[in-house]
């Protein structure tokens, strides 16, 4: 599972990061980004990487309702071209998540204490993601005026992403069975383009090498998806007592 990043640095160094053109949306940076959030997400359009504002929790386009997103926040590299909901996004809807790092929970006898990943140069990586745009079905306007007949239905559509997971390297696996597919930036355009191969695009979620990453415990604070503070990424003691 990976369903806690932080994204807090400023939008212009995930574009330099990710050779993005145009315009990047404004989306508030956050240290303690969750599942049902909006996030900056790098995709493929019209020829060039762009950056684009999308909710966490792919909701793919046959669902009846936004709820299972929540349920969607993962997908595992294995089966990803298998599932309905990620089959068909893996061939053609592919994005990167850039973030300062990500967050695992180490269980411990009395309960459970984060660990942040991150590189040691300190800079920005992006995660292998998928995404969808879903349009909820219309709800019926009443009209303002008695007698004028039934008003336009409305539509809400979301844009949406899931992070692909896979087997930990040597430093993941510490803390947990999963850790999220990091992209090398050699590879950025190869998993973005719409012209790339199923083949050639698992070869991309296999384990990032543990040498250019770092660990450390930060506050139990950030157990709360609402908690949002610097103390969210800030090396702390590990729970000996525990």
């Amino acid at each position: 599972m990976c369903c806690r990043v932080a994204q807090g640095s400023a939008k212009g160094k995930a574009k330099k990061k990710v050779k993005a053109k145009g315009q990047a949306p404004d989306v508030a940076p956050r240290l303690n980004l969750a599942p049902t959030q909006n996030a900056l997400v790098a995709v493929h359009d019209s020829g060039d990487t762009q950056l684009e504002a999308m909710r966490w929790g792919l909701i793919p386009p046959w669902a009846k309702d936004k709820s299972i997103g929540a349920k969607l926040a993962n997908a595992r590299a294995e089966t990803i071209d298998e599932k309905p909901s990620f089959r068909k996004p893996f061939q053609r809807r592919r994005c990167l998540l850039p973030v300062d790092g990500y967050y695992e929970w180490e269980s411990r006898p009395s309960g459970k204490q984060p660990v942040y990943y991150s590189m040691h140069d300190g800079d920005l990586f992006c995660l292998a993601g998928l995404w969808e745009t879903w349009t909820a079905p219309g709800q019926v306007v009443e009209p303002e005026l008695p007698g004028l007949g039934l008003g336009q239905p409305e539509a809400e559509t979301l844009h949406t992403f899931t992070v692909i997971t896979t087997t930990p390297n040597r430093l993941a696996k510490r803390v947990h069975d999963r850790m999220p597919v990091i992209v090398h930036p050699d590879d950025y355009d190869q998993w973005l383009s719409p012209e790339s191969q199923a083949p050639d695009l698992k070869l991309l979620l296999l384990p990032f090498d543990a040498e250019p990453m770092r660990e450390h415990y930060v506050t139990p604070l950030m157990n709360n998806p609402r908690f949002e503070a610097p103390e969210c990424v800030q090396p702390v003691a590990p729970w000996f007592w525990l």
